[in-house]
């Protein structure tokens, strides 16, 4: 029990140690406009096609000089826009009617923004996450914490202060969309937004534990930063071709997507609480289940 709990607790103290420093680096800003820019350009794409739609809309009745004409057309608009949604939630569900319709309770401007996030941050990622242990190993300070604390209790400790960095980020990504939508938007519902927001920031917190395990897989196999962006990104990428591979491969071969973080990303819109429960839990054991692989070689390695 003392060894468990002395194990934590250096976990933690890594975790705040590196997050401070991580913090302070360029890299972590350039994270933070990287995600910022995102953000900004998806709501504000969202809010121009918004205004487009309803402009074309007001020019099409704004023509018509019959009223009952401008009533049936303004429906017809209507329901085509609500038909296009419709549509757009089924596709990002993957056809699955339970997920599209719990898609349908957030708002559409939160939606993109989420979605567009969870496409961009396993790039991101390994783009600034790459030396999660590779750079600690090329500088060889790693020898210093090898000598007062685990192997295992430092790699715990850097993968948590990289998801405790992307949830600060992520929590950033939250104010472009307020801003963009309150400015633009006639009728945009503030509190209504921000709350939507609040339920997919874990969303994306946990999706960054599925991201990280290959990461710090790559992270520990190497010791140069080079070679670690490198073999992440490769690694990402493969793993992305097998998911989508596997969509269209036949049983069991299609359950070789669940070897993938992407596969993740839309079981967190499930009405299910358990099912997300679930898919939280699967998150954090293939980041379990990566870097583990990863620490095979990590703690053999002469420091």
């Amino acid at each position: 029990m003392a060894t468990s709990s002395t194990f934590l607790r250096d976990a933690w103290l890594i975790a705040g140690f590196d997050l401070r420093e991580s913090i302070r680096t360029r890299r972590a800003l350039v994270l933070a406009l990287l995600y910022l820019l995102v953000a900004s350009i998806t709501s504000y794409v969202y809010v121009e096609v918004v205004r487009l739609a309803q402009q074309a809309t007001s020019e099409v009745i704004g023509g018509m000089a019959d009223t009952g004409d401008k009533v049936a057309a303004a429906a017809a608009a209507g329901a085509a826009q609500s038909a296009g949604y419709t549509g757009l939630l089924y596709v990002i569900a993957g056809g699955d009617p339970q997920i599209a319709g719990h898609l349908a309770t957030y708002p559409p401007m939160v939606l993109v923004f989420a979605w567009f996030s969870l496409g961009a941050l396993p790039w991101l990622i390994a783009l600034t996450s790459y030396d999660l242990v590779a750079g600690d190993l090329h500088l060889r300070t790693v020898r210093f914490v090898a000598l007062r604390t685990s192997r295992g209790a430092f790699v715990l400790g850097k993968l948590l202060s990289q998801v405790l960095l992307v949830a600060l980020i992520a929590g950033l990504g939250m104010i472009p969309v307020l801003a963009i939508g309150g400015a633009y938007l006639p009728r945009f519902d503030v509190l209504d937004t921000f709350l939507a927001l609040l339920r997919a920031w874990p969303i994306l917190a946990l999706f960054a534990f599925a991201v990280l395990g290959p990461v710090a897989c790559a992270s520990q196999l190497v010791r140069g930063p080079g070679a670690a962006r490198a073999l992440a990104i490769v690694f990402l990428f493969a793993l992305w071709v097998l998911g989508i591979w596997a969509v269209f491969a036949p049983d069991p071969l299609s359950l070789l997507r669940w070897l993938t973080p992407f596969a993740y990303k839309t079981q967190f819109f499930h009405p299910d609480l358990l099912h997300r429960l679930m898919n939280a839990a699967g998150c954090a054991a293939l980041c379990a289940g990566y870097s583990w692989i990863g620490f095979q070689v990590f703690r053999r390695r002469d420091l």
